[in-house]
């Protein structure tokens, strides 16, 4: 657990009806010693969610919904969870969660986490330990020539300078995930400072989420697109060597759904204490989070040695 006096038992998720928090939550509703769950959403929950989400489960919980405003700091809906309820929290909430955000749309996520990590540092805060679900896109310049050049497999760390947001063409339309990736790295400077305030007695846990697509999250529906929300298209016999990077630096990237569920399991329940290097920086930890995919130029060693994550699947091309 994060702390061995203060066990984590409550756990609040932000952006808990999306992706990745319906994912996170019916795997942690899985879980021995859990003993309540709440989703936070700006979207009501559906009558029948709850059911769905617990079905086949039996071990003993409470799941509730709340809606709330996280970008609102006076939004005492969320306040009150976070000050009194919970022991963790999970943020995953943003006003677009896909790389094609606006400016205005990342400044909106970003205020998000802002409230997010002040409110759970907050002296009177019960909170323990939080996790922030930032972006590979921190990084996305290390796609492209300069920066791809200096790095190899495995080489591609967390300790290294930001390279902040991709640029690429899907076949039918040029992306570029600036706004999006400064919004998630000022947001983990938001948590590394809020970690250092706290003295230690609230914990951060930055995972730098590679590509969790929603639903069944297959290899085969990997592509030169980047995101769920795009189609790739590359021309009938063309295969220019930009495309070809693409398609290979998001493939390369895939996080499984289990290998998902476990490593942000571990991020909330390993102590800060363990590992057999001292990573953590103040009660402060910033890991990439990919599956084990071959030839990919993550670094997992930060993940594998800290939180003891081990992945599972793997993207073959």
């Amino acid at each position: 657990m994060a702390s061995s006096t203060h066990p984590i038992k409550n756990i609040a998720i932000t952006g808990a009806l999306g992706n990745l928090g319906t994912k996170l939550l019916r795997h942690l509703a899985s879980l021995p010693g859990v003993e309540r769950l709440v989703g936070l959403d700006i979207r009501p929950c559906p009558s029948d969610h709850v059911v769905k989400l617990l079905d086949r489960i039996s071990t003993p919980l409470t799941l509730e919904f709340i809606q709330c405003n996280v970008a609102d700091y006076q939004d005492i809906r969320w306040r009150e969870v976070i000050a009194t309820q919970v022991d963790a929290v999970v943020h995953f909430a943003a006003d677009n969660p896909y790389p094609e955000a606006t400016w205005a749309e990342a400044a909106t996520s970003l205020d998000m986490t802002l409230n997010v990590a002040l409110a759970s540092a907050d002296s009177e805060s019960r909170v323990r330990r939080v996790v922030f679900a930032t972006s590979n896109h921190v990084m996305g310049r290390y796609k492209d020539p300069p920066l791809t050049e200096q790095i190899g497999v495995g080489e591609l760390t967390p300790a290294l300078p930001p390279g902040v947001g991709a640029v690429w063409h899907t076949g039918e339309k040029s992306m570029d995930s600036t706004p999006y990736a400064t919004a998630k790295l000022m947001g983990e400077r938001v948590c590394r400072t809020a970690a250092l305030r706290s003295g230690g007695r609230t914990t951060f846990v930055c995972i730098r989420i590679g590509w969790c697509q929603p639903g069944e999250n297959l290899p085969s529906t990997l592509s030169a697109a980047g995101t769920p929300t795009q189609q790739s298209k590359e021309e009938e016999g063309q295969c220019d060597e930009a495309f070809a990077r693409a398609d290979q630096w998001w493939k390369k990237m895939w996080l499984s759904n289990r290998d998902f569920t476990q490593i942000f399991e571990r991020a909330l329940f390993v102590g800060d204490d363990e590992g057999g290097k001292n990573w953590w920086q103040n009660g402060f930890l910033l890991v990439n989070g990919m599956s084990n995919n071959p030839g990919m130029k993550w670094s997992l060693v930060e993940a594998r040695e800290s939180l003891g994550y081990e992945p599972v699947d793997g993207f073959r091309s």
